[in-house]
């Protein structure tokens, strides 16, 4: 082994970080995904998802107060359990960030606003805080092969390599010195889990497993905190430890702290313009510029056919669409439905709360639509490609799209307000739209906070 772990590495330059070693990008990356994952987070809090989250940590703690928030609700917890909560509540309408660990926003914010609030953290520690979770997220899951090869093991890597950036957030927001932040690292990534067995019959866990990252980072960090040691070298052990188990092969564990305090991961990290599974994306970007490009709509189309790989089928095949999480993850109906309407917001994905069923997938026009969406595995596409669409008319035409690189993405981030337009539609029909303006500019203007409760308390319903 060598005299210093990974985890050391992680936790001596991230414990040392000031705010003024952040480059300009990274402060207002990281103002960008917290306005982000708050506004999908309050939206998020009634979600059937969020609501049996809540129930269950409050009924197993016996008790319904304390020092965090929770989202959306006139409702605290303790801080792993308002984690636990606000990651749940983050992740349950499929329209959170993505890049770094999967769900780097779901996972790591909710981690630092409880921890925030418990300290009375200033703005400026935050920021570094969410920049240290973000990337510590993303460099473990570098170090497990990178998302693609991590996730094709079968391990979710929103829980597993997200649980890492959870506690670093954590512990950095905390204060704590090196050694109690390799703990902090060590502890978390000692019970690090999530599969992706969900995707079979749309169970809820996907949407919980941010949020027992988040909570398990948050209990981390104050075990550590406390002197509970972790393992120092809980990534790299030969046996037992995080890449050897998780990752095996597939590891590339030198990626955890390659340019370490010189490349911000950070600026991986992308936003999502549709409410579903970013691998459906491209696929329903070429739809939609398809539709407007030649001004046909569904009653026009005689077939969709995508031209993907083997895991396009795999992932996105599901007709049978019963809950939120099938249609989010169903090319089938997301084709179907945007072929219908012309849209694909979150009133296209998401029901009513008062009902369980996605809200169109039992819309004839819909249904008649996925009938005609084809996927085929004749593509050899690399971790990272997109397939191809191509629709076919009614009369003969044939319209073929390939969108290499989805909106949203890093290189290709959403123009002009069109996210603050987003997180302004998620939010405001909870907390209304003075509240809402209210919090864009203390969250663009976070450096300047001197105590972070004076933002969670804008989350509150109106």
């Amino acid at each position: 082994m060598n005299a210093q772990s990974l985890t050391e590495q992680l936790a001596r330059y991230w414990s040392g970080a000031r705010y003024e070693d952040l480059p300009p990008p990274v402060v207002a990356m990281a103002k960008s995904v917290l306005l982000d994952t708050l506004s999908v987070g309050v939206r998020g809090a009634e979600s059937e998802a969020a609501v049996a989250t809540r129930k269950g940590i409050t009924s197993a703690l016996e008790c319904n107060s304390g020092s965090a928030s929770l989202w959306g609700t006139l409702l605290s917890l303790p801080p792993s359990a308002a984690a636990l909560v606000n990651g749940t509540a983050s992740h349950a309408y499929e329209f959170d960030d993505f890049g770094g660990c999967g769900h780097s926003g779901a996972v790591v914010i909710p981690a630092v606003c409880a921890m925030a609030e418990r300290v009375h953290a200033d703005g400026r520690g935050v920021l570094v805080a969410l920049a240290a979770g973000y990337d510590v997220a993303a460099r473990v899951t570098l170090g497990a092969g990178g998302y693609r090869a991590h996730n094709d093991l079968g391990w979710h890597s929103t829980g597993t390599c997200g649980t890492f950036g959870a506690a670093a957030g954590a512990a950095r927001v905390m204060g704590l010195d090196p050694d109690r932040f390799t703990s902090a690292l060590g502890i978390a990534g000692s019970f690090a889990g999530g599969v992706w067995a969900f995707l079979v019959d749309g169970a809820m866990t996907k949407r919980f497993h941010p949020g027992r990252a988040a909570e398990n980072g948050v209990s981390s960090a104050l075990l550590a905190e406390a002197g509970l040691v972790g393992p120092r070298y809980i990534l790299e052990a030969e046996w037992g430890g995080f890449y050897s188990t998780y990752a095996g092969a597939v590891a590339t564990p030198d990626a955890t702290v390659e340019a370490l305090g010189r490349e911000f991961r950070i600026l991986l990290s992308g936003q999502k313009p549709y409410p579903c599974c970013r691998g459906l994306h491209s696929s329903v970007e070429a739809l939609l510029d398809l539709m407007q490009q030649h001004q046909f709509g569904g009653d026009d189309i005689e077939r969709m056919i995508v031209h993907g790989a083997d895991r396009t089928v795999r992932q996105f095949s599901k007709r049978e669409v019963v809950t939120l999480l099938d249609a989010q993850f169903s090319m089938p109906y997301s084709l179907g439905v945007v072929a219908a309407t012309g849209r694909a917001g979150l009133d296209e994905f998401h029901p009513p709360l008062d009902e369980f069923h996605p809200p169109r997938a039992n819309d004839a026009r819909v249904r008649a639509l996925m009938d005609r969406v084809e996927i085929v595995p004749d593509r050899k596409l690399g971790p990272y490609d997109e397939p191809d669409l191509e629709v076919r008319g009614r009369k003969g035409e044939v319209w073929l799209r390939h969108v290499p690189v989805p909106r949203g993405a890093p290189t290709r981030r959403l123009e002009g307000e069109h996210l603050l337009r987003k997180d302004e539609a998620v939010a405001v029909p909870v907390i209304g739209q003075r509240q809402f303006d209210a919090l864009h500019q203390a969250v663009m203007t976070l450096e300047t906070c001197s105590d972070f409760r004076q933002i969670t308390a804008l989350l509150r319903p109106a």
